[in-house]
């Protein structure tokens, strides 16, 4: 009896560690704000810079907080929300990070093409797709987990894109029929501004 009992609470303690989450650290100036559709403020947080995340397929929306210099002076730089996508194995460790801007004019250009380094607990680089969802209104008013919803609605498929090029072209029309080679070639002819305006338009108007 006492050889079965045993058993049982062994095979409970395994079965619940199999499925054991990930960790996500972020380097201090990367602010997690939504995880797979849920915003950050939801009590998924174990530490600080430090989120748990599901063995798969993860959506992570960030931004980036950094003080800058512009004309000799201090600024502080807040970025567009950032959407990377990526699988992550069970109990593993990662860490997100980029390099420092120093000035407003390389903040700038990091926000229209950010480069990001993510690693595995072995400090091997792990692939991942990214995708710079436009700023809406004022910054610190942002509802960032609408905006991701809104976004993988647009895309209809919820995992991201490399580029919003990419995204727009893949997504549906309202009769479930793709997008007009049309409508793609007149996106594609757009400056990446006005791309950038027309997500920002396509995700408020969504019906």
């Amino acid at each position: 009896m006492k050889k079965s009992c045993l058993a049982l609470v062994t095979g409970l303690l395994i079965s619940s560690t199999a499925f054991a989450d990930s960790l996500l650290s972020f380097q201090t100036e990367i602010v997690p704000q939504v995880v797979n559709n849920k915003a950050v403020d939801n009590g998924i947080f174990t530490d600080i810079d430090q989120i748990k995340i599901a063995a798969g397929s993860n959506q992570i929306g960030v931004t980036v907080g950094q003080i800058v210099f512009e004309d000799a002076k201090r600024r502080k730089f807040d970025s567009s929300l950032m959407l990377m996508t990526f699988k992550a194995d069970d109990e593993d460790s990662y860490q997100l990070s980029y390099k420092k801007m120093r000035t407003m004019e390389e903040a700038n250009k990091f926000d229209k093409s950010p480069e990001f380094t993510l690693t595995d607990g072995s400090g091997e680089a792990i692939d991942f797709e990214l995708v710079v969802l436009p700023k809406s209104g004022f910054q610190g008013f942002n509802d960032y987990e609408k905006q991701v919803v809104s976004y993988n609605k647009l895309v209809n498929s919820g995992t991201t894109s490399a580029t919003a090029v990419a995204a727009v072209s893949a997504a549906p029309t309202t009769d479930g029929t793709e997008v007009s080679e049309g409508i793609k070639a007149q996106f594609s002819n757009l400056s990446r501004d006005e791309q950038q305006q027309f997500m920002q338009w396509a995700m408020q108007n969504l019906k």
